[in-house]
Parts: C-alpha cells; sequence; structure tokens
C-alpha cells in the first residue's frame, strides 16, 4: 500500500493562476498529514514558439520527483469526445455529449477541450503521450468538484478563502457565498493547520483534494472508481437530464474522493 503520494490543481491555468502542490502522507494513529506549495515545474513563462520537448522536460522532471500517484485535476482521457472513441450513436446523442464526457456533466464540471483550461489540458495530455508515465498508477485524473458534490455540499467554492480562528474556520468575508463555503468544507475534512497554513484559498483545496484521492486510490480507501463510479457517474446524469437511466462510463485513471478515510488530517504550508 502506498503511504504517501501528491496532487496539483492543474485547473489553475483555466482563471489564469499558478497551480499549488499537495503532498499527502500517512503518519501515526490515523493521521494525514498534507504540505502545500507552489507547484514549481509549472510555475515559468512560456511563448507559443517555445520548444514542446523543451517545457516537457521541465515537467517530467518535476512531476518524477513527487510521490507517486499524482492526482490531477485536468481531462486525461477525452475518448469518450473524440469522433469515434466511447461516443453513442448521433441520433442518440444529448446537446451535452458534444462537448463534456460524461464524468463533467454528471458533477457539474467544465467542457475539457473548449473551456479555458482547455489549452493546458491539450499540452499535459501532449507531456503524457511521450512520456513513460502509467496511467492508473502513477498519474490520476481526480476530480475536486465530484467530491465536493459527494460530500453533500452545494455551491461554487471557487475564488473563495478561509482563516482558522479559536472557533474553527471562518469565511474572510461573510458576504461571500465562496468564502463560506470554503470554511465548510474545510471543517467537514476536519483540516488542522500548522503555523503557517491557518488561511487557505480554493487553489490551496483543490491541490489538497487532488493529494487525498490520489492517496486513497493507492490505499483503497475512500474513493470512488470503476464500475462504481461509472453507476454514480450515470445516476447523476439520468437525474440531472431529467431522462431514462443509461450506462456511462468514467474516463480511464480516473478516482473520485467521496468520504474522508483519515482520523485527523494535518496541513503545513
Amino acid at each position: 500500500m502506498a503511504t504517501s503520494a501528491s496532487g496539483i490543481n492543474l485547473s489553475a491555468f483555466g482563471v489564469a493562476r499558478r497551480p499549488m502542490l499537495a503532498t499527502a502522507a500517512f503518519k501515526d494513529r490515523g493521521e494525514v498529514r498534507l504540505e502545500l506549495r507552489p507547484a514549481a515545474m509549472f510555475s515559468g513563462k512560456h511563448k507559443l514558439s517555445d520548444l514542446s520537448e523543451t517545457l516537457f522536460a521541465e515537467w517530467r522532471q518535476g512531476l518524477l520527483g513527487l510521490p507517486r500517484p499524482v492526482g490531477v485535476d485536468v481531462a486525461i482521457d477525452i475518448e469518450a469526445l473524440s469522433a469515434g472513441g466511447t461516443r453513442r450513436a448521433p441520433a442518440q446523442r444529448m446537446l451535452w455529449e458534444l462537448t463534456h464526457r460524461p464524468i463533467d456533466f454528471a458533477f457539474y464540471g467544465d467542457a475539457p477541450l473548449t473551456d479555458r483550461v482547455g489549452e493546458f489540458g491539450v499540452r499535459f495530455r501532449a507531456l503524457l503521450a511521450a512520456s513513460a508515465f502509467d496511467l492508473g498508477d502513477e498519474i490520476l485524473e481526480v476530480y475536486p468538484r465530484a467530491s465536493v458534490e459527494l460530500l453533500e455540499f452545494r455551491g461554487q467554492y471557487r475564488d473563495g478563502a478561509a482563516h482558522h480562528t479559536a472557533q474553527g474556520w471562518k469565511a474572510d468575508d461573510r458576504n461571500k457565498r465562496a468564502d463560506k463555503l470554503m470554511a465548510k468544507l474545510l471543517d467537514e475534512l476536519g483540516v488542522n493547520p500548522l503555523p503557517g497554513a491557518d488561511k487557505l484559498n480554493s487553489d490551496d483545496l483543490d491541490a489538497m483534494l487532488c493529494a487525498l484521492t490520489a492517496l486513497g486510490a493507492a490505499s483503497a480507501q475512500g474513493v470512488l472508481s470503476g464500475a462504481e463510479l461509472d453507476r454514480e457517474i450515470s445516476e447523476r446524469i439520468a437525474r440531472r437530464a431529467n431522462s431514462e437511466p443509461v450506462e456511462f462510463t468514467a474516463p480511464q485513471a480516473c478516482a473520485v474522493l467521496a468520504r474522508p478515510f483519515w482520523e485527523t488530517l494535518t496541513v503545513a504550508k
């Protein structure tokens, strides 16, 4: 069983921010410890005229230095959107199927090819195609937004921020919905901050959820994957589309955090 894993919120590129890196490790007596820092391998500035292999070498070296598996919140398997692939016959297809994979529609996610993070997704998939990473064992697609849904929270926490007080996590702005949701999520996850980690934002939370999903997948705890995730996606699509149930499948090498698998969760930054 893997005792450590990593997560990177590559979705930050979709909102013109740089991603965070979280590493997660099992400690004694059911404790999981998370450490947050900027994802240095993705921090450089690049021009469209740069050589892709030079850039990929930077990214590859950075990824190889991390505890694996590495969970990333960018689409890896887009076969459902290809011309052949696993798409249904045209006459059966709903409009969402032209732009969203089943997991995207089921959990109110972004369209992986047409939303802003799509440009980076193309580059990351090209990196993986030119590398020897074992998808599913070393690199995983994870889905923080789905985890929030499965934890039965509603709303958008993007751009939210919260801080820790003697009374627990509090919204930075009590009138901002994203901040209030951030505070509730951090309380629900049982996040205990070490000095310096008492202020967290949505990028921090996304990276944390990426790393926790990867650690859960590696230890077979607290995550949905395979047929179990397929069923969850299919049921949610039927409810959202108000349609008869149809069997849809999750992307390959994908796992979603569904419930805490730790006794205590400590975060350092």
